[in-house]
């Protein structure tokens, strides 16, 4: 099959035909690629992190159809359409080739809402601000009776803020939207061109993240007049400067702090608890934990975009589709020339 591979650490990308489809296991799922998101994750790997085999194959914002199921699988059938994030580095499920394994217990069958192009842009984002917002702030998954049963009312307001550090980023935009629906009144840092964008996306105010520390705390602390328990960092924040001189200011606790940043080895810090989100081993058999917070997840983030509670994250298409639109699609992203919009490519035609 087509696919394309990196062959060692630094190597540049290139197109082949000769790799074998893959054979899903018994609890696996065979998958067509249809279309795909590019990730920060995929130029870390092409330098050789976190892969566990070479040639690689980069990829790990899955949309496309199931074209096999193990004989254990009973969530999945051939031909139903799903998204979702694959198994990190590892042989078998990059995303840039024809065929890939995914598994179905963090496979997301895709919301009947999206098209397959908009699920390309939902997996990795929504999976890491669900575990960023729901397990690493302590904070209540919405109710899926009421919404399943189309309640259209107005989410009561907490008299409560939650920041969101990166609100213009992929995951942080998913990660508005959800604490918004769990009704957190939320500040986000971003840039000036990008507030209008995260303010639609449910941000009731924005702060520049370009401004020093200090101001940075000053201005938040006006506008939430100090109603503060939780910090999200969605771009992995090297030293949780905001998050320390915040919580320093903030008498009261809890003082909650979650990180994309799961590699920088920080602490607890002045009264608070800091955890971090470690997207990177999903759906490995050591990952049970893991795995199954993200399978009681899955439920309620369908229900959500299919009731039009969350939406999906504006995007580039790259190309008109195939392997070599894809190599400059990894180029694309890697320049950050699509700025806070997600990046994607279609390998192949339905």
């Amino acid at each position: 099959m087509k696919a394309v591979i990196c062959e060692k650490p630094g190597a540049p990308y290139q197109v082949v035909d000769n790799l074998g489809v893959p054979e899903p296991s018994a609890d696996q799922i065979l998958v067509k690629s249809i279309y795909t998101g590019i990730n920060p994750v995929d130029g870390m790997m092409s330098m050789g992190i976190l892969v566990k085999g070479w040639p690689l194959v980069p990829g790990v914002d899955a949309a496309g159809v199931v074209t096999k199921a193990g004989e254990n699988v009973s969530s999945f059938k051939v031909g139903d359409e799903v998204c979702g994030c694959t198994r990190v580095g590892s042989p078998g499920y990059g995303t840039c080739q024809e065929f890939f394994l995914m598994d179905p217990m963090v496979t997301i069958p895709k919301p009947k809402n999206l098209t397959l192009l908009e699920a390309a842009a939902v997996g990795v984002g929504v999976e890491t601000a669900s575990l960023g917002v729901f397990g690493g702030l302590d904070v209540s998954l919405p109710d899926l009776d009421s919404i399943a049963e189309e309640k259209d009312e107005v989410v009561p307001v907490k008299d409560e803020w939650a920041v969101v550090l990166g609100g213009a980023s992929n995951v942080g935009k998913f990660a508005v939207q959800l604490l918004k629906i769990c009704g957190f009144q939320v500040i986000a840092s971003c840039s000036a061109a990008s507030a209008p964008l995260v303010k639609k996306q449910g941000a009731k105010a924005v702060f520049d993240y370009k401004k020093p520390v200090e101001e940075q705390v000053k201005d938040v602390l006006s506008i939430t007049q100090g109603k503060i328990h939780r910090v999200f960092d969605a771009v992995a924040s090297p030293d949780a400067a905001f998050a320390k001189a915040l919580f320093k200011e903030l008498p009261q606790e809890p003082k909650l702090f979650s990180s994309t940043n799961d590699w920088s080895g920080l602490t607890d810090f002045e009264g608070g608890r800091t955890r971090y989100v470690a997207l990177g081993p999903v759906g490995t058999p050591e990952a049970v934990e893991l795995n199954n917070t993200i399978a009681s997840y899955i439920p309620i983030l369908v229900a959500l975009f299919e009731k039009g509670k969350l939406m999906p994250s504006p995007y580039d298409l790259i190309g008109e589709g195939g392997f070599a639109d894809a190599i400059e699609a990894l180029s694309y992203q890697a320049k950050g020339a699509g700025g806070s919009n997600k990046v994607v490519v279609k390998i192949q035609d339905k």
